[in-house]
């Protein structure tokens, strides 16, 4: 990790001077490092650092500016404690500069030589670009299924944490191995994304490092709204829904309606269903899931501290 977080740090050098303060901006504020953690976890002990460290920062920057342009569409504020891009520098930059940031990583997965790799990348952040794009659309429309939401999901969430694991089980040339660390990722993706649905609704902004409330605003159905609407009745479901796309929905209230149907507990389940499913297809493989069978113990101790 100490390698990894310096070649980070190192990219903001190869932008223009007038960006590297932008950049440096960008990848100061230390998240989680979930996905270069995936990359790490997934690939075999002899595998080269060098290769490593540049692997684990090209799923580390796909991440950092699918973010900024997260924070523009939300209108967010605050992300890990500081100021976001957006609020500092305006949209319009914030934009360019997810945009530059989404190329210098495809610069970084050209300098591997490998196609299938770059491929791959260039795959991720395209369809996590679709992924927004369809939650946005749908955020206009009728409510959506949990398949639907599924979906969305895979797109902005999953299809990094495939990728991240795809570019550590790569380095064993093991075939097999590389078809089910992506399958264990997109598991363990499906299953973050509902956990970071949940924080929405129990965590503070202060516990979270981010600004709260902005799927609520942007009338997004994220999986705890997903699940209280089918609880509903049909009359309040309808006016929840209708609530939500007019953006007038009262936090509050569905807070004291998610508690009353246990809501937070059934989003728990299925987050632990997923994560179960990763450990199932892991499990197939003992002499390489050692590290990403721990990362699934990580990812079960999340949802006891809820």
């Amino acid at each position: 990790m100490s390698a990894f977080k310096k070649f980070l740090k190192a990219q903001a050098a190869s932008f223009e001077p007038e960006l590297r303060d932008q950049v440096k901006d960008a990848v100061r504020p230390e998240g989680k490092f979930i996905r270069p953690m995936l990359v790490f976890a997934s690939a075999p002990k002899e595998a080269d650092e060098k290769m490593l460290c540049r692997r684990a920062a090209i799923a580390e920057l796909i991440h950092l500016s699918s973010l900024i342009h997260d924070d523009v569409i939300d209108n967010a504020d605050i992300r890990r404690g500081e100021p976001t891009i957006g609020s500092k520098y305006g949209a319009k930059i914030a934009i360019l500069l997810g945009d530059a940031i989404f190329a210098h990583t495809m610069t970084l997965s050209f300098e591997e030589n490998n196609s299938a790799l770059s491929a791959k990348a260039s795959a991720c952040v395209r369809a996590i670009c679709e992924g927004e794009i369809r939650q946005t659309l749908a955020d206009r429309n009728a409510d959506i299924s949990r398949d639907k939401y599924y979906k969305i999901v895979r797109g902005k969430t999953a299809v990094l944490f495939e990728f991240s694991c795809f570019m550590g089980a790569e380095c064993s040339a093991d075939k097999a191995w590389m078809e089910a660390a992506e399958s264990a990722g997109r598991e363990l993706g499906i299953a973050y994304q509902i956990y970071d649905d949940i924080c929405d609704w129990v965590k503070s902004e202060d516990e979270l490092g981010k600004t709260l409330g902005t799927d609520l605003l942007s009338g997004k159905q994220t999986y705890p709204l997903i699940l209280l609407l089918e609880k509903l009745d049909s009359r309040a479901a309808r006016k929840l829904s209708k609530d939500l796309r007019n953006s007038c929905a009262s936090r509050e209230e569905i807070i004291e309606q998610m508690k009353k149907f246990g809501i937070i507990d059934l989003c728990k389940r299925e987050f632990s269903r997923r994560v179960g499913s990763a450990r199932k297809i892991l499990e197939k493989f003992p002499e390489r899931s050692e590290n990403l069978l721990l990362f699934c113990d990580a990812m079960d101790g999340l949802a006891a501290e809820e």
